[in-house]
């Protein structure tokens, strides 16, 4: 099923219909904690930061909050959905939104930018994961910040013309789904497969179940990968 998943999550579609099953996800976990920690570690004020995939803003949106022009781009209209529904829940209204795909983006259009960074969407580009990646040093931006569970399957270099590693963290991190009904956890497989369950997928998902907290658990975890290049490594360094 994984491969399916994968194939079908390279579309606009799949997100717009996935949207709900991502919010109950972002609803019971951490994930993005230790992302954010480096991401205002990182960033100053004002910076002009482009979002590549943004989806409902678990990183664009701390970065609004202390005081940056973000630019979230997110071709989903389900995702933006959840973007907008969580920007109004933190009285943000300065976000801007690109509804194009990283795919249809000309490089130049975000040249100017401060930060361009994009977290486990790369590798649903039409072109892939290296030709995406390459794409966001051709912006020109000061800093590119990528994260991603790919690691070490995908190909990463230290340098990338003017831009040079400034680090690379790889951590362990969980990534469960928690439901509230069991008619829930079918139905999500039932998506994320697009179209009806086998019993036999059904008994390997049943197995996989755990009760906590009256909730339904499936526990997982991520190895997840975060690479930071800058065009001015002794400024960053100096700070």
């Amino acid at each position: 099923m994984a491969e399916t998943v994968c194939r079908r999550a390279s579309t606009v579609k799949f997100w717009d219909g996935y949207a709900p099953w991502y919010k109950l996800w972002m609803e019971h976990n951490r994930y993005h904690d230790r992302i954010i920690e480096v991401l205002t570690t990182m960033v100053e004020p004002k910076w002009k930061v482009l979002d590549i995939g943004s989806g409902n803003g678990a990183l664009s949106l701390p970065l609004c909050a202390i005081g940056c022009e973000v630019t979230a781009m997110e071709p989903s209209v389900g995702m933006r959905t959840l973007l907008f529904e969580e920007a109004m829940n933190r009285g943000i209204d300065w976000i801007d939104i690109d509804e194009r795909r990283w795919d249809d983006t000309p490089c130049f259009d975000y040249h100017s930018h401060d930060l361009v960074m994009s977290c486990n969407s790369l590798h649903l580009t039409e072109q892939g994961f290296e030709k995406s990646l390459a794409k966001l040093f051709k912006t020109g931006a000061k800093n590119v910040f990528v994260i991603t569970e790919l690691a070490p399957e995908i190909k990463v270099k230290w340098t990338y013309g003017e831009y040079s590693m400034l680090f690379t963290k790889s951590y362990e991190t969980e990534s469960s789904f928690t439901y509230h009904r069991m008619s829930e956890v079918l139905e999500h497989h039932t998506f994320k497969k697009g179209g009806h369950l086998s019993t036999h997928e059904e008994l390997d998902i049943m197995a996989k179940i755990s009760f906590e907290n009256d909730h339904i658990c499936i526990k997982d975890e991520a190895h997840v990968s975060m690479y930071w290049w800058s065009r001015n490594i002794p400024e960053m360094l100096a700070r």
